[in-house]
């Protein structure tokens, strides 16, 4: 007996990967002839810069680029520093096949050690952690509803989300500053760095615009032996055009990536001036919400039938986290340590797990310390901040963990150090649901239903909270008509005598 049914397709996601991998970085280089010969490696640190991610022929290929700063003293007594690029590739194999996949790649850096073969020859070991995820994204049909008056349908609405669109946007953005009054001219830079200290997102005219502030900053010595901290910023705009999204949820990454200062000459030929450069990368996901009505079972009144079902698996959005905070904390300072001379901080780790009604999100902050000490000779120490945030969500809900670092101030009293970080916890908060619906209904022509009971009104004592789909099954009628009879109620009947017919 051909029906006539109803369909939809609805879309389905599957998870064909999740995994954390350790990539190997390995270096053994020269130093560049305008760099003094190395005395004393002071500290190394490994900064990752992803540069590409691609799903092909099975496997995901991630693209990256292992920065390496190398801080040591100077044959001359006085702190230095070398740079090296060193790039890597990491396939992944993924447990089913991509559709439309949502690829979410994250890099933070694991355990790097330098050792100097001799004055001018570096060997370089250290690796990058990466996150890979991929959810593929496809259709399914499933069953919708039915014309066919003996076939009873239960129905349930099931909410989502959709990825509506996605982007990958990179910039290079430069500018000359000079320094501000009678600084003394610089002789070079030790290192620089760099933070989106400021963004905003706006819907216009169908288009998102991405505004903000890069915040660079330049440790530099200078020509009378002293240290200058200079700051230069880079506004940058991004427009991405949607124009249906004015109603969508969006989740965007901004990062400052390989910045660069380098001295250069004024009007009056000394080196009172720099020229910035710094890669501004945006990476953003549309969500586009959605309700679908799927029906979870089915039976025929006229015929025996049977249904096919599978397990449709949906993603919900429950929020979109930004949340900014000030941190504050005191640190203990080696004994007899001098002046402070820099601070560097970096984000060495992120996560998130179930915590009561939310979620307790993780942080680790990285913090170096440039000091000189008591006898004059300069050292580094390093200190771990452990940071806490309490997140919305709830149960079965996961974080797409994201903690930036957009500046860190620092004040040294004796031997403490009061810190000063802005912190910004972000990331899409998202609980997946699972529901049992129905592909198909058949019936048996041949088989027709028995109804041993005589047609006409029986009165049923129910019981409260009893379902009203499995009375109207076990008396082989419908739910409208029990209403018919006994007034509209939910999907619970109320306690007492309802009139069934049948």
């Amino acid at each position: 007996m051909e029906l006539e049914l109803r369909r939809q397709t609805v879309p389905s996601f599957e998870t064909i990967l999740e995994e954390t991998v350790e990539q190997p970085v390995e270096c053994d280089a020269l130093l560049p002839d305008y760099c003094p010969d190395i005395r004393r490696i002071l500290k190394c640190t490994l900064t990752p810069v992803p540069v590409g991610k691609t799903v092909t022929a099975g496997r995901l290929e991630v693209e990256g680029l292992a920065a390496l700063n190398i801080l040591y003293i100077s044959a001359g007594g006085e702190p230095a520093r070398g740079e090296y690029k060193v790039p890597f590739t990491r396939m992944l194999e993924l447990h089913g096949e991509a559709e439309d996949p949502i690829i979410t790649v994250g890099m933070l850096p694991g355990p790097v050690s330098c050792r100097a073969v001799n004055q001018r020859r570096l060997e370089i070991r250290g690796s990058v952690v990466i996150s890979a995820s991929v959810v593929s994204c496809h259709g399914q049909q499933i069953l919708a509803g039915s014309e066919e008056k003996t076939i009873q349908l239960r129905m349930a609405q099931q909410k989502g989300i959709r990825l509506w669109g996605a982007f990958d946007w990179e910039q290079r953005l430069a500018k000359t500053t000079t320094l501000e009054g009678n600084a003394a001219p610089l002789t070079r830079v030790l290192r620089c760095d760099a933070t989106v200290s400021r963004r905003e997102e706006k819907w216009l005219d169908g288009r998102l615009l991405i505004t903000g502030e890069v915040l660079a900053a330049a440790h530099c010595a200078d020509q009378n032996g002293g240290w200058q901290t200079a700051e230069c910023t880079l506004p940058f705009e991004l427009t991405v055009d949607c124009p249906e999204g004015a109603d969508a949820e969006f989740d965007i990454r901004c990062r400052a990536l390989a910045p660069t200062a380098e001295p250069m000459q004024d009007a009056d030929g000394e080196y009172r001036a720099l020229e910035w450069g710094v890669t501004i990368a945006a990476e953003g996901k549309i969500y586009r919400a959605y309700a679908l009505d799927c029906c979870t079972d089915g039976y025929s009144t006229r015929y025996q039938s049977a249904c096919k079902g599978r397990t449709l698996q949906t993603v919900e959005l429950v929020n979109l986290c930004r949340e900014t905070e000030t941190h504050r904390e005191t640190l203990p300072l080696p004994e007899a340590t001098g002046e402070v001379v820099a601070l560097w901080a970096r984000v060495e780790g992120c996560a998130a797990a179930p915590e009561g009604d939310g979620l307790l999100a993780e942080g680790r902050l990285g913090l170096t310390l440039l000091t000189k000490m008591g006898d004059g000779e300069y050292y580094s120490f390093d200190r771990t901040m452990e940071l806490q945030r309490q997140l919305p969500g709830g149960e079965d809900c996961r974080w797409e963990a994201g903690l930036e670092c957009r500046g860190c101030r620092w004040e040294q009293t004796g031997n403490e150090l009061s810190l000063t970080c802005e912190l910004v916890w972000q990331g899409a908060i998202c609980r997946t649901r699972r529901l049992a619906v129905l592909e198909d209904i058949t019936v048996d022509e041949a088989a027709p239903r028995e109804n041993k009971m005589p047609r006409g009104l029986y009165i049923y004592m129910a019981t409260e909270g009893e379902s009203l789909w499995e009375v109207a099954r076990r008396y082989n009628t419908s739910e409208a008509r029990i209403r018919e009879d006994n007034g509209e109620m939910g999907e619970c009947c109320p306690a007492g005598p309802l009139l069934i017919p049948v």
